[in-house]
C-alpha cells in the first residue's frame, strides 16, 4: 500500500509555524513524486514567508514539468537547483540581505531514482531492511564534530550552537549551497523527511522503532507526536562533559516546530 504523506505541528511554545511539509503526486504519473520539508527562519513571521514561498516555488516547478523531465535525472536537478537559486534571488532582492530565509530538503522520487537537494539541518532518511539511513548531510556548525568521529550523530543535539547552519534558502547568495544525493535504485521501503524540531528532540533510534511498531498510516504522526508530546528524558553523555566542546544544552518537548514527509511503499 503506498503512502504519501505530510504532518506539521506548531509544537508547544512556538507562536508561528515556519515550517511546511509538502508531499505530492504528479498529476499525469502516481510513480513520480514530490516530498519536502522547509525550516524558516527570520523571526516573526519572516521565518514563514521564506520556508512557503520557496517550497510553493519548487511544487509549482514539480507539477508543469513533464514526466520525461523529471524522469531525467540529470535535467531535473538542473532545472530544480535553478528554481531553488532563483528563489534565494528573489527573497533577497524583495527583503534584502540576513532578514529571511529556510531550510530545504526536497526528494524527487521517480520508478528507478530518487534526487535529494538539501541546504541546511533538515534531513532525509531511508528505511531499508531494517536500517534507517540518514541519506542527507547537515550544514551546522557541528556537524563535522560527527563527520569526524570526534561525538555520536545522537549527540549533536545538545551543543548549544545546533542550530547554527552553513547553508539556506534566502539569506545570501554566498550561503545557498545545495547538496545533492542521487540514489541509483529505490530499492529503500521508505524514504522520510524531518525538520529539526524532530530530529533534535528524537533519536534515530527512537525513530526506527516507532516506523517498525506503527500502523503504516500512523507512522509519521507518531513521529511527528513524539517529537512534540512526549518526554525523552535525555542525558548530557559523561564523554562530551568530559571533552568540553562546547556550552551544552538539554532539548524540550515541543520546543520547535516538527514536520515531516514520507513516502512509503
Amino acid at each position: 500500500m503506498k503512502i504519501v504523506q505530510n504532518e506539521t505541528n506548531i509544537g508547544l511554545i512556538r507562536k508561528n509555524n515556519e515550517d511546511i511539509a509538502i508531499s505530492k503526486i504528479h498529476p499525469k504519473d502516481e510513480n513520480i513524486i514530490l516530498l519536502l520539508v522547509a525550516d524558516g527562519m527570520g523571526g516573526k513571521e519572516f521565518g514563514e514567508i521564506a520556508s512557503t514561498y520557496v517550497a510553493k516555488s519548487i511544487e509549482k516547478w514539480f507539477t508543469s514539468r513533464s514526466t520525461s523531465t523529471l524522469e531525467n535525472t540529470e535535467k531535473a536537478e538542473d532545472q530544480l537547483r535553478e528554481t531553488i537559486e532563483k528563489a534565494n534571488h528573489n527573497l533577497i532582492e524583495k527583503y534584502g540581505e540576513n532578514v529571511l530565509g529556510t531550510t530545504l530538503t526536497v526528494a524527487l522520487i521517480t520508478k528507478k531514482t530518487t534526487l535529494i537537494l538539501n541546504a541546511g539541518d533538515s534531513r532525509a532518511y531511508i528505511y531499508q531492511k531494517k536500517k534507517l539511513i540518514q541519506v542527507s548531510e547537515d550544514d551546522s556548525d557541528v556537524w563535522f564534530y560527527y563527520k569526524y568521529g570526534a561525538v555520536k550523530k545522537d549527540d549533536l543535539r545538545f551543543f548549544y550552537n545546533n542550530n547554527i547552519i552553513t547553508s539556506c534558502v534566502g539569506i545570501s547568495k554566498d550561503l545557498c549551497n545545495i547538496r545533492s544525493t542521487i540514489l541509483e535504485s529505490n530499492s529503500y521501503e521508505m524514504i522520510l523527511l524531518f525538520t529539526d524540531g524532530v530530529t533534535d528532540l528524537i533519536t534515530d533510534r527512537k525513530i526506527k522503532k516507532i516506523i517498525e511498531t506503527s500502523p503504516k498510516k500512523k507512522i509519521l504522526l507518531n513521529i511527528i507526536d513524539e517529537a512534540v508530546n512526549k518526554e525523552q528524558h535525555l542525558r548530557i553523555p559523561l564523554y562530551l562533559k568530559r571533552k568540553k566542546y562546547s556550552k551544552y544544552i538539554l532539548p524540550f518537548k515541543g520546543r520547535d516546530n516538527a514536520s515531516g514527509a514520507i513516502y512509503s511503499k
